[in-house]
């Protein structure tokens, strides 16, 4: 079964929709083409660093504000998915970053986001989809409190947590005491950590933050005592090559570590993170895993397997 554990909805917005969307608003001038949007908003080279393509995603925020358009978004992203065959999805999403431009509130995010899984799921029954609520490291801990509240009021329509952004200005340390609220609620909890930086990071998520799973975790292979413990714990890290090119966590995607981290025993499943502006689907982070990576049809199963495990769904 082909499942996505990391896929962030607000940034999920089918690429026409967006030109659509962004015209619109005028945000674009009326005569720029498709082609022409394409080739400005899509990151298709390695960036400077994980802060810099952060700040491209600006333009998703400038549209995402109405509820049709969160409804429209939610239908069409899950529309894309299960065209690339994947038969189940966890979508994320920041309540802070949907609403910090448009002020749409959180409430209201969350009912169109879920109209609008509901509406593909209508048509299509056998397709399974939820929602993970993210806490947005960069807008700070005052925001994570309220965050927090917002998604245990909504623990029985939200899959998950998460906690995404900047690791370097804003660690994990910093929303230990938001957490312990969300664990002893008994949240699925995953944390982004180990991308930017180095495997202590994981190690705090895990202990500290109680992380179920981990976003990205790719410096876990610098640690052997740490694989070692997501071995042990069956803790799943979402892995997603291209994204971790582009944002340059990486050098090349040749040297990436999923092969290093899979054989090692480290549960691993392979994910697109944000497919509208990285320009990727799950089929092609298979084949860059199978082509450049070197992974066997085998290793492949492997990883929908270990999704299959350490879903929310």
């Amino acid at each position: 079964m082909q499942i996505e554990l990391h896929r962030h909805l607000d940034v999920s917005i089918r690429l026409s929709t967006l030109h659509e969307l962004a015209g619109e608003r005028g945000l674009i001038g009326v005569s720029t083409s498709l082609e022409a949007f394409s080739d400005k908003i899509l990151i298709r080279k390695p960036m400077t660093d994980l802060p810099s393509v952060l700040e491209s995603f600006r333009i998703c925020q400038y549209v995402l504000d109405r509820f049709e358009v969160l409804e429209r978004v939610a239908f069409e992203a899950c529309e894309d998915i299960a065209r690339e065959g994947t038969q189940a999805v966890e979508l994320r999403f920041s309540p802070s970053f949907v609403g910090e431009f448009s002020k749409i509130s959180w409430n209201e995010q969350l009912d169109a986001f879920e109209a609008g899984l509901r509406r593909y799921q209508s048509l299509n029954p056998e397709f399974q989809a939820g929602l993970i609520c993210i806490v947005s490291r960069d807008y700070g801990t005052e925001n994570a409190e309220a965050v927090i509240d917002f998604y245990l009021k909504n623990q029985a329509r939200l899959i998950g947590l998460d906690l995404a952004g900047n690791e370097l200005d804003f660690p994990n340390s910093l929303f230990e005491k938001p957490f312990e609220r969300a664990k002893k609620s008994g949240a699925k909890i995953t944390i982004h950590s180990g991308e930017a930086l180095g495997p202590e990071t994981v190690w705090s998520a895990i202990e500290r933050l109680g992380a179920q799973r981990i976003g990205h975790g790719i410096a876990s292979v610098r640690d052997p005592e740490l694989m070692k413990t997501l071995r042990e714990k069956d803790i799943c890290l979402e892995i997603c090559p291209t994204s971790n090119w582009l944002t340059q966590v990486v050098p090349s995607l040749k040297e990436h570590p999923l092969p290093r981290l899979l054989r090692a025993g480290v549960p691993v499943s392979i994910n697109t993170d944000d497919p509208t502006l990285f320009a990727n689907t799950l089929p092609g982070e298979i084949k860059i895993s199978q082509q450049i990576l070197g992974l066997t049809d085998q290793e492949i199963e492997c990883c929908w397997q270990n999704a299959q495990r350490a879903t929310f769904l």
